[in-house]
């Protein structure tokens, strides 16, 4: 595959505890303006992992991996543990009027 002048964008790397969805969600919009070329998101998906989801995307044998879509639905099965822990940052942003500032701190 020859990719003439093509710049990896700068990913946010997933490290295996936040909801695997809008990680994909962000890691889509970064390759947005290369999505005619269907190999381009399944081989630099890896430069947006780091940690175990490295480990795991490295892991996976190439038979396992026949589209795009079989890989993100291949991730957010090995991560969807994260989509029920993964807190809302909106939730999390505000001091409630109840509670002081160290209870604040440590939510």
């Amino acid at each position: 595959m020859v990719i003439p002048e093509f710049n990896v964008p700068d990913f946010d790397k997933y490290k295996g505890t936040t909801c695997p969805k809008n990680h994909l969600k962000m890691y889509c919009r970064r390759m947005e303006a290369y999505a005619k070329d269907v190999e381009l998101p399944i081989h630099f998906f890896q430069e947006s992992l780091t940690g175990v989801a490295v480990t795991w995307y490295t892991n996976l044998e190439p038979s396992q991996v026949h589209s795009w879509k079989n890989l993100m639905v291949a991730f957010v099965r090995q991560c969807q543990y994260n989509s029920h822990m993964a807190p809302d940052r909106m939730q999390n942003m505000c001091k409630k009027g109840h509670e002081s500032f160290k209870e604040y701190a440590q939510r």
